[in-house]
């Protein structure tokens, strides 16, 4: 009996634990149907963890700059795809495609980037575009 009962609470521990690691991957802040493209100048570069940050100044029609937020996925993931952390300088020009926020805010989900040097770096899911244009 002692031995089913460790059993069961082994098997709970995992299930709870299990719920709550997938729960922190939710995306749904952010309206994956689409791709948003915007370009702008490297403002802050945030690599830690649990996630990536790189902020763009995108600029508004009447010259004002507006502040993008570009969530990206772990430094290990990255890391494994090629990026680095001195890849995004402070002042480099990037075109970004993201998943935009659902809410309307500025910025969204890392899909792709293009570096000033003409480079992309792509998300898993836009391998194509990385293909095509490397």
């Amino acid at each position: 009996m002692n031995k089913l009962f460790t059993l069961i609470a082994a098997a709970a521990l995992c299930s709870a634990l299990s719920v709550a690691v997938f729960a922190h991957h939710s995306f749904a802040m952010f309206d994956q149907t689409i791709k948003v493209e915007f370009t702008g100048v490297v403002s802050e570069v945030q690599w830690t963890n649990p996630h990536v940050w790189i902020m763009v100044d995108v600029p508004n029609d009447d010259g004002t700059a507006v502040s993008w937020g570009v969530e990206f996925t772990s430094k290990v993931h990255l890391t494994r795809r090629g990026f680095s952390p001195d890849l995004f300088s402070l002042g480099d020009e990037v075109t970004f495609s993201v998943s935009p926020y659902a809410d309307g805010s500025p910025g969204g989900r890392f899909f792709w980037v293009q570096l000033d040097n003409g480079t992309y770096y792509c998300d898993g899911g836009a391998r194509s575009v990385c293909e095509e244009n490397n």
